[in-house]
């Protein structure tokens, strides 16, 4: 009975060891598979990879040269719209402060006599009020002309300047576009840092994996690292289109220029 139940007990071992034989190969065996599996998709995404890469540095060259070339433009127009009328309204800004300067004195005196005569006929004083009221009256006409000079100058400048406004408002209302798309741009180009920077680490820990020859790891960083360049691609269209845009706008802006 004994020896009956020791041979049970020893084909019950010798079928563990098999078993467990049997899934460490079947381990070995899906470890080689997944490596050479992970080889296969690094050989097979690195054609891609490479070109996307030079589609990259292809589209933020096309990004430089029209964003230099709108900002040309848009630098050339400020220009012109800054001096629009610049020196009609120079001439007609000094010609007004001028007259103000000139007359200031006449009209001081003027508003100084009157006020005086004010205080003296409150004291009662009218002696004194009627002098006052002499010495302002007689300065009344030269008065009336030095503020008929001030307000035709301070009008001619105010004309003129609602004049050259009006001139310039057509540009102005080309160029409001532009304020939000570069808004836009701004933001797509903090977007595209965080996924340059995702990048930049996906491709570190892929050097580093293929140093290890560790080519699971390796290609799924490798992917991470194409996913965040096709990420960066999208973002580099939305860009560029939105200069096109801006372009287009500058375009219709140079339309008006007087």
């Amino acid at each position: 009975m004994f020896i009956h139940k020791f041979s049970y007990l020893k084909r019950f071992v010798q079928l563990i060891l098999v078993v467990a034989l049997l899934n460490s190969n079947l381990t070995m065996a899906s470890a080689g598979t997944d490596w050479d599996s992970a080889l296969d998709d690094i050989n097979g995404l690195h054609g891609n990879y490479t070109s996307l890469q030079t589609g990259l540095k292809s589209d933020s060259s096309k990004i430089q040269i029209l964003r230099k070339q709108n900002n040309d433009t848009l630098k050339s127009i400020h220009s012109v719209i800054e001096s629009t009328d610049k020196a009609l309204l120079s001439r007609l800004s000094s010609e007004a402060t001028s007259a103000q300067k000139k007359h200031a004195p006449l009209l001081e005196q003027y508003s100084t006599l009157s006020k005086q005569s004010t205080a003296a006929k409150k004291a009662r004083d009218f002696k004194t009020a009627t002098l006052l009221d002499l010495r302002r009256n007689k300065l009344k006409a030269a008065v009336t002309l030095a503020r008929t000079e001030i307000k035709a100058k301070t009008d001619a400048l105010a004309t003129a300047r609602k004049q050259t406004a009006a001139k310039i408002k057509p540009i102005k209302d080309a160029l409001a576009p532009i304020t939000a798309l570069k808004k836009q741009i701004t933001a797509e180009n903090k977007n595209i840092s965080v996924a340059q920077k995702a990048r930049s680490d996906a491709d570190k820990l892929y050097k580093s994996a293929v140093k290890q020859g560790d080519a699971i790891t390796a290609a799924t960083k490798m992917r991470a690292s194409y996913e965040q360049m096709l990420r960066i691609h999208s973002m580099q269209q939305n860009i560029y289109t939105w200069e096109q845009k801006i372009s287009l706008a500058l375009r219709a802006a140079e339309s008006k220029l007087p």
